[in-house]
């Protein structure tokens, strides 16, 4: 394919194509046997195919590296800045608080950071902070507006506010000397008469509020404590726990084992990952620690990268950001996929040094890939073996790859030397031994189509949970994100199983991995890649694992029989006869347990007048109303599917939250606790399915006893309210671990509950009391 093939409108959309097309060229010959520095070779001396990546390189450059709207550029403009902060501007003085501090971060995030503009859009935002309560963040973004050149003649109104966070936080004396050091300046500028007024007035307020010691509520984070490996970390396998370790067999080769009796939430690995990216996001992301809902302190010279504070901006830079902030410019990253996690690979691995190789024969890319394979594959993963080893030695497939899909990671490796070659000056400092220019490129090159080998089996979604308001005020919902793909050289030994035994979680980039259920001595610790037996057929699974790790599973779950229809039981519909299970077998359906045919027709009828009636419930004049014609379209929906079917649970999910809204709570609860026992057999009772709902129903327990009168069932509402949301703090710290805020919010809600409990203990008998605390000591 010729240069002149390649057009350059919309460039980013040309880049499958470009892959194909060049694919589509090489295809003939199997380059999947080659080692990957002959491959890269090959690539990296076919100027047709240079002259391609490189014309594709600049139109990137060209069409996103500048100002793409009144509204966003790539770079920074203060002019775009200025409209983001005049939006903030109207959105707080209409009292909208978040909107304002969505539009305050953007104008942050543009504004030129030698320029006054910078200064104000920090201060602004900080405004919005205070309101929000997140004084930490407000106290840096006011500290880095004084620091970038702040307006003098405005500087006494923001140490006012720095007093104020002081003061929200009970730092007195801080607050004081912030007062003191605003009042010195206001006494310095030509204020007039009405302006040092309403200072000394301000003052007053703040003085008053010190005496006063007013209760604050900050939603700042508290500091965690992460949970450490179960008898502490294993020296002979890094980052994991003493009670584990790594083995190697011709049949399953490496694996992980327990070396010891294990519990349910026993910490298994706490890793740090070797590289990662993080992943587009509405929500920004700190690019160097994966913090989410993060303040966003942008990069000096783009506006495509953000951190959470300067400390991170600043090892970013060093690590890897300043090879890759004109690829973020150019918008390259989203664009190309894990091969940026390979690029970032590269970058890390040069930031932290490659280790001295035993003497090569010849000084060549070829050889010194050798030299770093010719390890023992268990040895390398001792605590005091050099990082880049396990990340170098990790598996590709490449053998058993579609020779396809590696033609195109090899001109993906390609196009990233020319970026690296001609956009940056990477190769002026790259270290890799004796080796000269072309054959630094080379093994650059080479390492690089490793990793995006090693990276599509090995890789991690690195996860945390989010949570929004569904706008009614009374139900708040949960979602997990994936912030960012990472790599994790340990954990990855772990097999697959479509029944893991482990628990993934995340704070920040690091992976904390947990025992999900007890474990025997011997018994081999499995991950799950992706496909679960409680959420796919058996068929279905093989074919997705087949197509990116390349295997045939035969996991528990795979191999038993009674197993592989399991995941659709919960697509099922109803037997007509018995209330079994339907399941589809071709053009034919019939029921598992009786066996008798079933009609669709009659079922999709009632289906359709079912979604009639779940419509008029939305459009419904009075809540009450919505919750009878939910009701109606529930009861037709049950007689026609099984009753573990998920849409089933979803219709029984969209009833409970009319109910809820509606004030009839105890109807609400009854519905989700039959969802969690439907949750339960399908997902386990220890699930984090289980945990959510169990959150949901805490929220309408909680609702349920803060509007009920002092009735008799009134205490017992409370001893189960508590009881629920103990269970529910205890599945979503071993889920999602304890420093998530939705952890603080359960623990906030027990501590509600546990007074209310107590203020009606008072009015009970000594036998009433014995009662009430068996019955609340019971397990759900």
């Amino acid at each position: 394919m010729s240069a002149s093939t390649y057009k350059t409108q919309d460039c980013a959309k040309q880049w499958e194509v470009l892959l194909l097309l060049l694919s589509s060229e090489e295809k003939n010959i199997d380059r999947t046997t080659e080692n990957e520095i002959d491959t890269m070779n090959y690539f990296y001396n076919n100027e047709g195919v240079k002259k391609i990546m490189l014309q594709w390189l600049h139109e990137m450059n060209l069409s996103y590296a500048r100002k793409t709207s009144e509204s966003d550029t790539a770079l920074k403009c203060n002019q775009v800045s200025f409209l983001w902060r005049q939006q903030g501007n109207d959105k707080y003085h209409a009292n909208l608080v978040d909107d304002s501090y969505q539009c305050y971060s953007k104008s942050v995030i543009y504004a030129n950071q030698n320029d006054t503009e910078y200064a104000l859009a920090l201060a602004n935002r900080s405004a919005a902070l205070l309101r929000l309560k997140r004084f930490k963040e407000c106290l840096a973004d006011i500290d880095l507006s004084i620091a970038s050149g702040y307006k003098r003649e405005m500087l006494h109104k923001l140490l006012l506010r720095k007093a104020d966070c002081y003061i929200e936080l009970n730092q007195t004396k801080n607050s004081r000397e912030s007062i003191l050091c605003a009042s010195k300046h206001a006494s310095s500028l030509n204020l007039s008469a009405s302006q040092m007024a309403e200072f000394e007035r301000h003052v007053r307020l703040l003085e008053r509020k010190i005496h006063t010691g007013e209760d604050t509520h900050s939603l700042d984070e508290c500091n965690v404590v992460l949970p450490e490996c179960l008898n502490g970390v294993n020296p002979q396998f890094n980052a994991a726990s003493m009670s584990i370790e790594l083995k190697n067999n011709d049949t399953v080769g490496r694996h992980v084992i327990a070396k010891e009796a294990l519990k349910r939430g026993d910490v298994l690995f706490s890793e740090k990952p070797y590289a990662w990216v993080t992943l587009p996001s509405d929500d920004p992301v700190c690019e160097m620690c994966c913090q989410p809902d993060i303040n966003p302190l942008p990069c000096s010279s783009c506006s495509r990268s953000v951190y959470c504070s300067e400390a991170c901006r600043s090892t970013a830079f060093t690590m890897f950001h300043k090879w890759e902030c004109v690829g973020a410019q150019s918008d390259l990253f989203p664009t190309i996929g894990i091969a940026h996690l390979a690029l970032r690979v590269l970058l890390i691995s040069q930031y932290h040094g490659l280790p001295t190789p035993m003497s090569l024969a010849k000084p060549t890319a070829y050889e010194l890939f050798k030299s770093y394979s010719q390890v023992d594959k268990i040895d390398i993963y001792r605590a005091e073996t050099p990082d880049f080893y396990r990340m170098f030695n990790l598996v590709t497939n490449f053998d058993k790859m579609n020779n396809t899909d590696y033609i195109q990671y090899a001109v993906t490796a390609t196009m990233l030397i020319l970026y690296l070659e001609r956009f940056t000056s990477f190769f002026e400092t790259f270290e890799s031994g004796p080796l000269n220019d072309r054959e630094r490129k080379m093994f650059a090159a080479g390492f690089m189509l490793r990793c995006m080998g090693q990276l599509v089996c090995n890789g991690h979604a690195a996860l945390s949970l989010s949570t929004y308001d569904d706008g009614t005020g009374r139900t708040v919902t949960e979602r997990e994100v994936r912030r960012a793909t990472a790599i994790y050289p340990s954990a990855a030994m772990m097999n697959h199983s479509c029944d893991p035994n482990i628990i993934n979680t995340f704070y920040k980039n690091r992976l904390i991995i947990r025992c999900a259920r007890e474990l025997s001595a011997g018994a081999e610790v499995f991950n799950c890649y992706g496909p679960h037996r409680a959420r796919e057929p058996t068929a279905q699974r093989r074919a997705h694992l087949r197509a990116q790790y390349m295997f045939q599973c035969m996991c528990s779950a795979c191999a038993d029989v009674e197993q592989q229809q399991f995941a659709m039981l919960f697509a099922a519909y109803a037997c007509q006869s018995c209330k079994g299970p339907v399941l589809w077998q071709g053009k034919k359906a019939h029921c598992q347990h009786c066996n008798a045919d079933f009609f669709p027709e009659k079922a999709l009828a009632i289906l359709d007048r079912a979604e009639e009636l779940a419509f008029q419930a939305i459009q419904a004049k009075s809540p009450q109303e919505g919750c009878e014609l939910m009701q109606s379209s529930y009861r037709l929906k049950q007689q026609v599917w099984y009753r573990h079917h998920a849409s089933l649970r979803a219709a029984a999910d969209r009833l409970a939250k009319s109910y809820a809204d509606a004030g009839e709570f105890s109807k609400s609860v009854e519905l989700i606790k039959q969802n969690i026992q439907s949750l339960e057999y399908q997902y386990g009772s220890f699930s984090v399915e289980v945990a959510h709902e169990l959150r949901k129903l805490s929220d309408v327990m909680l609702e349920r006893i803060l509007n009920a009168p002092r009735n008799s069932a009134y205490r017992e509402w409370c001893l189960e309210t508590h009881k629920i949301v103990r269970k529910a703090i205890q599945l979503t710290e071993l889920n999602y671990g304890g420093w998530e805020p939705l952890v603080r919010r359960l623990v906030i809600q027990e501590r509600v509950v546990g007074d209310l409990v107590q203020d009606t203990a008072a009015g009970l008998s000594q036998t009433d009391n014995i009662h009430h605390i068996l019955h609340y000591n019971l397990k759900i």
